[in-house]
């Protein structure tokens, strides 16, 4: 398969992935938020969060670095693969050990840090113990760009984890019910993530030496991120309490998929950003590549944003209740922390990629310590606003180091006309939308006039020339892929055609 259309087919089943568990997810703190009180649902966020920082501990930076290495090896050596296999599983196995006996021993004491039950931290060692090993084996399906089965697997544990949660909050569990979902949920799916071929060939050996090169800052990266992305909850509930959490943690998962979309377009880039960095003379074409994922999430996230901002009420009602409504007041702050935060990790993620995991990891470094630094004295004098403000400043530093170092070693396309016409296009719809607030009353005309204006939207980059040749030819995978749309897709084909932007 061709590097494009593997990058397709790649950001085919990945974007399924994030659109199913969005849905998914958003079902599922839809579901806490209509019925839990914002205390109890900042337990929630509190313990999940905690829960995948251990994990992401527990993993010791390896799960990254497999996800690096195996792509290099390609199909030519599958013997070296298994070994490398077999070396890593074996220090997250010692790890993942002393990280529960820790947690199980203090368990009265990271109860009150965390100001949670202790049965919340007894549920959490059970998550932790098959989370880990479900993470593990996810990345060998990824590394191999398996990503129908890293899809599926994902779609059935985030199924699972949600009827699961939703069955037992109606059954009167209250906020133990999500605790218990999302543990069960990966503990159910994980048989189908393991293969045991990996494990039967033990003739060739790996040396450690190589996979900690790449795993030692990988480890730096993953906590760093975490605590760069994850940790406002657990900092909020420290310093303040689970109920200004529970405000917070809607205003962050409305705004953060913003970054989301980037990532999950970049996501699907890294195993072939890997491959091609063992050949140099490939950078030309890594960083048009990268510039293509750019702009394609240029096209989806900014007219987004836009409806973000001038519905975030809205938004914030049909997530959860009236109780919540002041978490509207964080979007400003959020949505533009939230695009910087995408654009910087698709350039740090590709840093890594391309063999400069030091750069990336010193990156993430340097802007974790300034939230860190930042986050708990905003929070300590202005709550959850603070909270915001650092996290924005953070981002801007995270995406300027990135942006700065990226272009050192990789010649990114940015398509800077197609990101004027976007932001034009977009502008137009935001002065629409505002026009229109007024005449909404209710939550069905507030989703018709918000995918009206998205229509508008393409319509309007039509007369602008924006369409190019890289956009006709993914619709036509999309029409060999899905033959039930082929006709419809035809002739949208052919209808962007006479639009084309004819300019390489």
């Amino acid at each position: 398969m061709r590097i494009g259309e593997k990058l397709i087919s790649n950001t085919t089943y990945l974007f399924l992935n994030w659109a199913l568990t969005a849905v998914f997810s958003f079902i599922f703190w839809l579901t806490l938020g209509k019925t839990l009180p914002k205390q109890e649902l900042g337990i929630v966020s509190t313990l999940i969060n905690f829960v995948i920082l251990l994990s992401w501990i527990s993993s010791l930076g390896i799960t990254m670095a497999i996800q690096k290495m195996i792509p290099e090896f390609g199909g030519r050596s599958t013997n070296k693969v298994h070994a490398l296999i077999r070396i890593s599983i074996r220090p997250i196995i010692i790890a993942l050990t002393v990280v529960i006996l820790i947690l199980f021993v203090f368990s009265n004491q990271f109860s009150a840090l965390l100001k949670v039950p202790i049965e919340g931290i007894l549920i959490s060692i059970f998550s932790l113990s098959v989370i880990v090993p479900y993470v593990f084996f996810g990345s060998v399906l990824y590394s191999f760009q398996n990503m129908k089965k890293y899809f599926l697997t994902d779609f059935f544990q985030i199924s699972l984890r949600l009827s699961i949660s939703i069955l037992l909050i109606f059954l009167g569990f209250r906020f133990y019910g999500p605790m218990i979902g999302f543990g069960l949920g990966y503990f159910i799916v994980l048989f189908l993530r393991i293969n045991l071929k990996y494990f039967k060939n033990k003739n060739t050996s790996f040396s450690y030496k190589k996979l900690f090169y790449y795993a030692s800052p990988a480890f730096i990266l993953t906590v760093t991120s975490f605590l760069m992305t994850n940790s406002q909850y657990i900092i909020l509930t420290i310093i303040k309490n689970p109920g200004i959490t529970g405000i917070f943690t809607i205003a962050f998962l409305l705004t953060s998929f913003l970054g989301v979309i980037i990532n999950v377009l970049s996501y699907s880039l890294f195993p072939i950003i890997s491959g091609l960095s063992v050949d140099r003379r490939t950078k030309n074409k890594q960083g048009y590549l990268i510039g293509l994922v750019l702009r394609y999430s240029m096209t989806i996230i900014i007219p987004i944003s836009i409806i973000l901002l001038i519905f975030s009420k809205w938004f914030v009602l049909s997530f959860s209740s009236i109780e919540y409504i002041s978490a509207s007041t964080y979007f400003p702050i959020l949505i533009p922390a939230a695009i910087l935060f995408g654009i910087g990790g698709t350039f740090n993620t590709n840093l890594y990629a391309i063999g400069k995991p030091n750069v990336s990891r010193n990156i993430l470094v340097v802007t974790t310590s300034l939230f860190l630094i930042t986050s708990i004295l905003a929070v300590q004098y202005f709550s959850a606003l603070g909270l915001s403000a650092a996290y924005l400043v953070s981002m801007l530093l995270y995406f300027t180091l990135n942006l700065i170092y990226i272009k050192k070693f990789l010649a990114i396309r940015f398509f800077a006309s197609d990101t004027f016409k976007i932001i034009l296009s977009s502008v137009f719809i935001g002065v629409l939308l505002l026009f229109l607030y007024p005449m909404i009353y209710n939550f069905i005309t507030f989703i018709m006039v918000s995918v009206s204006s998205i229509i508008i939207y393409l319509i309007l980059l039509l007369p602008l020339k924006f369409y190019r040749a890289e956009d006709i030819k993914i619709l036509e995978f999309f029409a060999k892929a899905i033959p039930t749309l082929s006709k419809f897709l035809s002739m949208v084909i052919d209808f962007l055609k006479r639009f084309q932007n004819k300019q390489l």
